[in-house]
């Protein structure tokens, strides 16, 4: 792998960490941050006050084909695809205005008796936003085009036991992908440089793992962790690392919205609802911080919750807390205000229609042979979605194929000896044609995962066109 020359070379020139920690998490959480004392012999360590916010996965977390793949010396077209998002810029309920972008990501392709093979996992859309999604602000994302509303999620951090992390190989946990870049240096770097990536290719830098030794001393000494993603060492060489735990991010659903249908103070005895269904607002009872909703449909009482509002500088990131604020029946959700939602105003809430449960490598969305993953950074929020193939695509020169339901397609315009030839087209028009050799691995968009993917790589071996892949 020719990654580690120029991963080095990207860390040694740095960025402060908590610029990049800030970008990756808000103001409002890093304001919080207060990191506590380091312990060796536990796997995680919690961040933040006052505890783990999210649950330790007992099993085996999600994964994906092709999760390892990187793509070979590919051709980056930054301008994307022709109609799809491309720094949108959407502000939440919160005021905090989020880039957001839609990518089509090949990797691992090659070519077959005259046809190009892509492997499963090589084909991905990515809904990528410029920085972490949370629920309970307003959030929205852009999938395949469509606008869909954050309402919730199920975040887990990963331990794995006795891990060997080297170079010029990746070691998943959760949906991370761990590879040594430098060993340690004797009185210049005393913890070894790993570099981290998502399976989608975000790759923040510096990297957000913290270190610590299984058994510390004045050579060795602990980091404070800053994130989820902890590695505790027993041992080191020249190519690798043995950490007695490491851990990682993944999430299990998601819960997304096609509607959002009020947003802002309600009053009892209120009705909101769309085409028949939705919710009253039956009782607020200010002295006990808690409100009745009644979920309906046509008039008819289909299920009666009560939610309790909570103030706590752990919203929204905990779990246990939205699970209080949060009341998800059929297809319509109420959410409250993570802070003063219930004053002499009365309720501040979200009330969603259309709410469905993304399962990991499910197929919410109507394309063949996909699946949906969802990508969780360092401290488990959501910056990412992946839409994959599930199976292998061969394609012979001159055909096409349908992507993601028709959202696009892929075109191999002709195939000579090794040089392929090939465009991606969507309803709004064509890229340019693209020349490869021996495959058609290739970045369309100029989201978070495509800046990882190209800091990823040894750069010095692609030819990028400003042409073609710089957005004017």
């Amino acid at each position: 792998m020719k990654q580690k020359k120029t991963l080095s070379r990207t860390f040694l020139s740095g960025r402060i960490f908590l610029l990049t920690l800030s970008a990756l998490m808000g103001p409002s959480i890093l304001g919080a941050f207060t990191p506590q004392d380091a312990s060796a012999a536990a796997p995680v360590v919690a961040p933040f006050p006052p505890g783990l916010f999210f649950p330790v996965d007992k099993g085996s977390a999600p994964t994906l084909p092709g999760a390892t793949l990187v793509p070979q010396s590919p051709t980056f077209v930054f301008s994307g695809i022709p109609g799809w998002i491309q720094g949108k810029k959407i502000t939440n309920s919160m005021g905090v205005t989020i880039p957001k972008y839609e990518m089509l990501v090949i990797r691992g392709s090659k070519l077959s008796k005259g046809d190009v093979v892509i492997p499963p996992g090589g084909l991905y859309f990515d809904s990528s936003p410029a920085r972490g999604e949370l629920p309970m602000t307003g959030a929205s994302d852009f999938f395949l085009g469509k606008r869909y509303y954050f309402v919730n999620y199920d975040a887990r951090i990963q331990v794995k036991r006795n891990v060997s992390v080297s170079s010029g190989k990746f070691t998943v946990v959760g949906n991370h992908l761990y590879t040594l870049l430098l060993p340690p240096l004797p009185k210049v770097v005393p913890d070894p440089v790993v570099n981290w990536r998502t399976f989608d290719g975000v790759s923040i830098r510096p990297w957000a793992l913290s270190e610590r030794w299984e058994h510390p001393d004045a050579a060795h000494p602990d980091q404070r962790p800053m994130t989820y993603l902890q590695g505790v060492i027993h041992s080191t060489d020249k190519a690798s690392i043995t950490f007695a735990s490491l851990t990682g991010t993944s999430i299990r659903s998601e819960w997304w919205a096609r509607t959002r249908l009020f947003e802002g103070w309600g009053k009892t005895g209120q009705t909101i609802e769309k085409d028949g269904t939705g919710v009253r607002i039956s009782e607020i009872d200010e002295k006990t911080h808690s409100v009745t909703v009644i979920f309906q449909k046509h008039g008819k009482k289909v299920a009666t919750r009560t939610l309790s509002a909570v103030n706590s500088p752990t919203l929204p990131e905990s779990p246990s807390l939205r699970k209080k604020m949060i009341a998800m029946v059929g297809s319509t959700a109420v959410v409250l205000w993570p802070h003063d939602a219930i004053t002499d105003k009365g309720v501040h809430l979200w009330v969603y229609g259309g709410v469905s449960r993304w399962k990991t490598n499910s197929s919410p969305f109507k394309a063949g042979h996909m699946a949906y993953f969802p990508i969780a950074c360092p401290i488990a929020h959501h910056i990412g979605g992946m839409i994959y193939n599930t199976k292998s695509l061969r394609i012979a020169p001159g055909h096409r194929l349908a992507l993601f339901g028709g959202y696009a397609t892929l075109e191999v315009v002709s195939v000579n000896g090794s040089t392929v030839k090939f465009k991606v087209t969507s309803a709004a028009g064509s890229s340019p044609v693209l020349s490869k050799n021996g495959n058609i691995d290739s970045v369309f968009g100029e989201g978070r995962a495509a800046h990882g993917i190209l800091s990823s790589l040894d750069t010095t071996d692609l030819a990028l066109d400003k042409d073609l892949s710089v957005k004017k």
